[in-house]
């Protein structure tokens, strides 16, 4: 009787684990029967990428490589791009391997955003050749872990994927977000000149003379020239004024900052409306409008502001 029961509890592990192998192994929980990597790429390859955003968000976005740089188009806008923002992308498709299988039919593919007018479509090229083609979906975050994750799928599979981490704030973003919003940047220890070009008699020349600061002869406030030429070390905007030209029209306000070991600067203002229409040689095909950070406040200051209350 015992060898029976024996034979019985036998036969019972014997079949819990060809249950357990199986799906394991086999399919049914989804935890193994999937590539181990969906994008594996060599990002020195890359001269191309092309993000075809969700259907409702506008025209694709091509990214495209010359020599060490990029540059970023949308329709009829062409501008440099935001090379940390092309690093990000790159750095994200080296390898993109999921976590797990959650769906094997086109019939899912609305849930998890992975259609056409739902999801981001990603596609990667060395010259004509395609190296990568996915669709990036729904991200996914759970509390209980505080874990992210994003669905994608390849766009000739129908097999969706969860995949670890935050892909979407790589590639769903705004085009003037992938666009260099560089405006003006220096490092204020080797600026030695700035010049002032306004209307009327109001220009001057804030100069550094034997480790001073002077302005027409007098020697300025030191602490306000400190803050002024700290405001200059890192502006950026977003603001793209796209629809600007300035053939035919003249800066109101110029300013020229130069100095040791530094390419010289150049900002100009040009009047539009109550406001300004700005640029910089920095990123000199690119126009921004004034916009909220009063940049344009902080650059082009008075004579007065930078002189002791006593030579004022």
């Amino acid at each position: 009787m015992s060898k029976i029961n024996n034979k019985i509890l036998l036969g019972i592990l014997v079949v819990l684990l060809l249950v357990f192998l199986g799906k394991r192994f086999l399919g049914s929980s989804g935890e193994r029967n999937f590539r181990a990597t969906l994008v594996a790429i060599d990002t020195s390859q890359v001269t191309k990428i092309v993000i075809q955003p969700r259907a409702s968000t506008g025209n694709n976005i091509t990214f495209t490589k010359t020599g060490t740089s990029w540059e970023v188009a949308r329709a009829d806008i062409k501008d440099e791009a935001d090379l940390n923002n092309v690093k990000n992308m790159l750095a994200n498709m080296v390898n993109i391997s999921p976590k797990r299988l959650v769906a094997k039919s086109e019939d899912k593919w609305t849930q998890y955003e992975v259609n056409d007018s739902l999801g981001t479509r990603v596609m990667a090229y060395a010259g004509d050749k395609v190296l990568t083609d996915f669709i990036l979906g729904k991200f996914n975050f759970q509390q209980a872990s505080r874990s992210m994750s994003n669905f994608v799928r390849l766009s000739d599979e129908e097999d969706v994927y969860s995949v670890e981490g935050f892909l979407s704030s790589s590639f769903n973003q705004e085009f003037n977000n992938f666009r260099d919003r560089t405006f003006v940047k220096v490092t204020k220890e080797n600026i030695t000149s700035v010049r002032f070009e306004y209307p009327g008699d109001s220009s001057f020349v804030l100069n550094l003379v034997a480790s001073k600061w002077e302005i027409d002869g007098l020697q300025a406030d030191s602490t306000a020239v400190e803050s002024y030429l700290s405001g200059l070390r890192n502006l950026t905007k977003n603001e793209f004024a796209d629809d600007f030209t300035p053939q035919g029209k003249v800066a109101t306000y110029r300013l020229s900052i130069a100095g040791n070991n530094m390419q010289p600067i150049t900002v100009s203002a040009f009047q539009e409306g109550e406001g300004h229409i700005l640029n910089a040689t920095l990123n000199e095909g690119a126009y921004f409008r004034e916009g909220s950070l009063n940049i344009y406040d902080k650059l082009f200051v008075s004579k007065t502001s930078l002189l002791p209350a006593g030579d004022q």
